[in-house]
């Protein structure tokens, strides 16, 4: 098969990276601009682009991606992963055989812009891929192939999305293996079962210590280490990132909500049921740090913003 190939962040990346180890032939790429990022206001490639750029691969990054459906229709089919553009029907039909989605859950659940981290934000236990021939609804396609994994109790939303980069890369290879034998089978969506993934907004990043324990540990688990979760603390003029943590006791009641005991150099913070172990936090412009490090300079007293 003849592919383009429509990504940017490492997710994406990932995919791309299995598609070109295969017996597959990726002849276009499309990723979303550089981006200008930091203080010095550097230009940072997408991971697509840098990735497109290192194997030779011929490149566009356009502010739409209907600007180049001219392009993608000389192509089989086009793949698309974690892109971050919604797709015209210019461009979802332009290819022979249209667009095909690798999205980061077991749909019809978690559909939307943000399924690892809501994922793992509610606890569940399993995630994994499916491969979608694209329509014109929010991930509501016909389904080529699901493939699932385990979510354990303390991985990451960051160690999640490696692991469903890997078995994303693996479904997409077999599922247009499948189409170009004529071997592939769709299936529709229950969309009663749907379930939506919307995406994170300033809100949902911040710690609401009144919830349970578990409760606040998947919040941090969920945006490490990409993202990070926030905590506000009257000593800070800005908001410390969690980044590990652990839970130290699910039921007791012994630190009020949200506050704060620094002694014998770990950092443990009451929650509306139970008491959260920080490990790694950073203090705003600075590193991050193991908690013991970060006790070592500064101090962490009283209590965060509830």
């Amino acid at each position: 098969m003849r592919l383009s190939f429509a990504g940017t962040p490492p997710f994406a990346a990932t995919i791309l990276g299995g598609l070109q180890a295969s017996e597959h032939e990726v002849g276009l790429v499309i990723s979303q601009p550089d981006a200008r990022r930091g203080r010095g206001r550097r230009v940072t490639q997408t991971a697509v682009a840098e990735l497109a750029r290192a194997q030779g691969l011929p490149l566009r990054q356009p502010e739409r991606i209907s600007e180049v459906a001219d392009e993608i229709s000389a192509y089989d089919a086009l793949i698309v992963a974690a892109y971050g553009q919604i797709l015209r029907p210019d461009t979802l039909y332009a290819a022979r055989h249209g667009a095909w989605n690798v999205h980061a859950s077991l749909l019809p659940a978690y559909r939307g812009a943000a399924p690892i981290e809501r994922a793992i934000m509610a606890g569940e236990q399993t995630s994994g891929v499916t491969i979608i021939r694209m329509d014109e609804g929010l991930d509501t396609g016909p389904m080529a192939l699901r493939r699932s994994t385990e979510i354990s109790p303390d991985m990451t939303g960051g160690e999640l999305t490696e692991s469903l980069a890997r078995l994303g890369s693996e479904a997409i290879v077999e599922s247009m293996s499948s189409l170009e034998r004529g071997t592939l089978t769709l299936i529709e969506q229950d969309s009663l079962k749907a379930t939506y993934a919307a995406r994170l907004s300033g809100e949902d990043r911040f710690i609401r210590w009144g919830l349970k324990v578990l409760e606040v540990h998947d919040l941090v688990r969920a945006l490490a280490p990409h993202i990070g979760a926030r905590a506000v603390h009257p000593d800070y003029g800005a908001p410390i990132k969690i980044l590990r943590a652990r839970v130290h006791d699910q039921s007791a009641r012994s630190l009020e909500i949200g506050e704060i005991d620094a002694a014998n150099r770990r950092i443990l913070v009451g929650c509306g049921v139970g008491v959260l172990q920080i490990l790694e936090l950073q203090a705003p412009g600075g590193k991050r740090l193991p908690a013991m490090d970060f006790l070592r300079g500064k101090k962490l007293e009283g209590c965060f913003a509830v």
